[in-house]
């Protein structure tokens, strides 16, 4: 018999048929499949189940005869009857859940909305990447798995990846001009060719060509689900030119041409999702629609992927969220728990002053500036981890907060202030599965310490990838489509939380510490006499607030000097979350200021990086303040540039969020006004997209005159030569000046640093 050694690099599915490519360890790939059928489950009345199975059957959806088995409810633990069913196509499992959503009140679906890929590599014991012996059979030109051995576990914490060939897809203009008045950048380690899109049928033949020499495993892309991939699969289908994109010559998957992606708000921000282009055989991962890759790169979408069981294309387009759901799904399913299809814990009646008192969110000390913004000798003291820590710790999870099986037990744990009961006998699923990523997450921070070069940048990308699955848990028990969520653990957290930070306050204070700011899970204290602090000294309150609250605190760092900015509309109003300061140990921490920004183009963030690096050099305010003319002449030079329009347009665009389409806009401001530019050329804006523009003469009575689009500058024939607003980046640099050293300015007004005084855009 046959066998195959290597790593599951790619898996997909059409109806019942499972596609999985194998990759060894010395580059080779071959294909396998085999056959999976979903299973979910129905719990309702008997009249109900014969008109549930009649249309299963009518539908042609069933492999086997339905038949009743026992099974344990999610929120309520005990064991009910319920309908099984062996669905024979999987592509009716969306038809069937979307059209038994309907009559949801009547009866409960379970276990519905299981990816099929990851419903099978549960079935199997098997995960992204894992390391496997795939025994099979040649069945024509294809090879049918017949028995699988795994080499490696999900919970491994140290494992081993093959290499990987990359070829990266770029656009040299603006994503939004067509790719026929555009080029295609094509990348790999050696070349960078340059494919004119004049000629679309040429482009295909060129890139095929290509992809033949260097068969890449994966390709990075920029905007290639929005607009290169669409491109080009539909020049393919059009012209009927066989693309060389997919491994995959065997399996016919249809690909349907989307170039619209969906809007939705979150926590009040719209958000924009492109469609998605995976690849068969390669992976396909687009920078600019994967916010995972954007913030821990391959290695982070590597780790999800694996402790999730979301393939790897799957997992590059999910949030982190997804990733955490479906982790929680593995552990509910071992548990043998009914997976519900979504969330069926409703929050529970509260009168006025019950909701006064649950729902709040985490505890906040407004920076004490009463002495002035700028301090010296302030240490930063954070918990590590607070949230899911408290999650786990507590045992806090959507099925364990008000537990029916505790109604009676006089020695449940309460919540602080709440008095939510806690489970005391049983482990929740939430808690179960962000201990291993909190053990995950330690592990790789601790590795990245000892480690230098690749090594180090796989364990930080790890730890990444983990950090932004953490932050999002605690939302998550709180999210209202969440599968594993309820209000009420939501607020337990919440108010754990405040009990802890109010916790280390106070212990704080008796160590003859003062409180300069506090926020969430974190506290800035200072020696009222404003000494010096020691480390050792500070580790030994770490410990104390650790032995009370249960939690490990951490030093942050000692600063030499801090900053909290104020308002810009009350100079006497200090920002939450909005601070800079330099550590003892040299290295600078700053939260919210311009240059932190992702709406501030990039010259004026540079101009502010200048001057931070600048006031880095200097261990006092003493220092900094008698060193005032050296941060003028920075200023000075980056002004000057401005005002003499030595500046490339590219470097003072301005990036913003669409709130809504480009018809839904009621004033016409700076994006209003962009949009509509846009929509003359024919460009049409989905709301949540980015836009960037240029501000050309903001006060100019002609409103088609105020603000140039990326687009239309690139468009011009010749723009090189772009005029802009003096006036209005003159000011903007200013501000972002006196973000930094008003704290420290022995001057009253900014404003006379430049000719013109108006008030600041910001």
């Amino acid at each position: 018999m046959p066998n195959f050694r290597g790593y599951l690099f790619d898996i997909y599915h059409t109806e019942n048929k499972i596609f999985l490519w194998v990759k060894s360890e010395d580059g080779e790939t071959k294909l396998f499949y085999d056959h999976h059928h979903p299973i979910i489950y129905i719990r309702a009345d008997t009249d109900i189940y014969k008109r549930l199975v009649k249309r299963f059957y009518e539908l042609d959806a069933l492999l086997e005869i339905p038949k009743i088995e026992q099974k344990r409810l999610f929120y309520e633990n005990k064991f009910v009857s319920v309908l099984k069913l062996v669905i024979s196509k999987p592509s009716l499992l969306p038809k069937i859940t979307n059209n038994l959503f309907k009559l949801y009140g009547k009866y409960d679906i379970y276990h519905s909305d299981v990816e099929v890929t990851t419903s099978y590599m549960i079935e199997k014991e098997i995960f992204p990447l894992v390391d496997l012996t795939i025994e099979y059979e040649k069945t024509g030109i294809e090879n049918k798995v017949l028995n699988s051995n795994t080499h490696s576990k999900i919970s491994d914490l140290e494992y081993s990846i093959p290499e990987f060939n990359f070829l990266s897809l770029e656009l040299e203009k603006s994503h939004r001009i067509p790719i026929i008045d555009n080029n295609l950048l094509i990348k790999t380690k050696s070349e960078t060719y340059k494919l004119p899109g004049k000629d679309p049928i040429q482009l295909i033949h060129s890139l095929n060509q290509i992809l033949k020499i260097e068969d890449p495993d994966i390709i990075l892309s920029s905007y290639g689900d929005q607009v290169i991939f669409p491109f080009l699969f539909l020049v393919s289908q059009k012209n009927k030119i066989k693309n060389e994109l997919d491994r995959d010559k065997i399996s016919t998957i249809k690909r349907v041409i989307k170039t619209e992606g969906t809007s939705f708000n979150t926590y009040g921000t719209i958000v924009y999702r492109a469609p998605s282009y995976p690849l068969f055989g390669r992976w396909h991962i687009d920078s600019k629609n994967s916010f995972v890759f954007k913030e821990s790169d391959l290695f982070g979408i590597i780790e999800l992927s694996r402790i999730s069981r979301l393939p790897i294309q799957k997992m590059t387009r999910a949030s982190t969220g997804k990733a955490l759901t479906y982790i929680e799904v593995d552990v509910a399913l071992k548990l043998k728990y009914l997976v519900p299809w979504q969330k069926s814990a409703v929050e529970s009646p509260k009168t006025a002053l019950e909701l006064l008192i649950s729902d709040r969110g985490g505890l906040v000390f407004q920076p004490d500036i009463s002495s002035g913004i700028s301090m010296e000798n302030v240490a930063q003291l954070d918990f590590a981890q607070m949230y899911p820590t408290i999650m786990v710790l507590h045992n806090i999870s959507p099925e364990t907060v008000n537990c029916l099986c505790c109604v009676d037990d006089p020695e449940v744990p309460l919540v602080p202030r709440l008095g939510y009961r806690i489970c005391n006998k049983r482990k929740g699923i939430v808690s179960e599965a962000l201990a291993h990523v909190l053990e995950r997450r330690s592990h790789y921070k601790k590795k990245k310490k000892e480690t230098e070069g690749i090594e180090y940048e796989s364990y930080n990308q790890k730890q990444a990838s983990l950090k932004w699955m953490l932050v999002t848990s605690f939302g998550y028990l709180g999210y209202r489509n969440a599968k594993f969520g309820k209000l009420e653990s939501h607020e337990a957290v919440s108010a754990f939380g405040r009990d802890k930070i109010l916790t280390a306050k106070e212990i704080a204070e008796d160590h003859g510490y003062d409180l300069v700011h506090a926020i969430t899970d974190s506290i800035f204290i200072k020696k009222s006499n404003n000494e010096k602090i020691s480390e050792e000294e500070l580790k030994n309150l770490c410990l104390e607030i650790q032995n009370k609250t249960l939690i490990k605190m951490e030093i942050e760092g000692i600063y030499s000097w801090l900053v909290f900015p104020t308002s810009t509309r009350d100079n006497k109003m200090p920002v939450a979350n909005r601070y800079m300061g330099k550590f003892t140990t040299g290295e600078f921490k700053s939260r919210a200021i311009v240059s932190r920004r992702k709406d501030v183009p990039i010259y004026i963030k540079k101009a502010q990086l200048k001057m931070l690096e600048w006031m880095q050099k200097f261990d006092s305010l003493e220092l900094l303040k008698s060193n005032e003319k050296k941060i003028l002449d920075i200023h000075s030079f980056f002004d000057t540039k401005i005002k003499n329009e030595e500046v490339p347009w590219e470097e003072l665009l301005i990036q913003k969020s669409t709130s809504q389409d480009p018809e839904d806009y009621q004033v016409d401001g700076a994006t209003s006004l962009s949009l509509k530019e846009l929509t003359e050329m024919g460009i049409q804006v989905q709301a949540g997209e980015k836009i960037r523009y240029l501000v050309v003469k903001q006060k100019s009575k002609s409103k088609d005159k105020r603000y140039k689009t990326e687009e239309s500058i690139q468009k011009q024939k010749n723009n090189k030569i772009i005029q802009y607003d003096v006036e209005y980046y003159r000011k903007l640099l200013l501000s972002s000046f006196k973000e930094i050293w008003m704290g420290f300015a022995s001057f009253e007004s900014f404003e006379d640093l430049i000719s013109n005084e108006q008030k600041l855009p910001f």
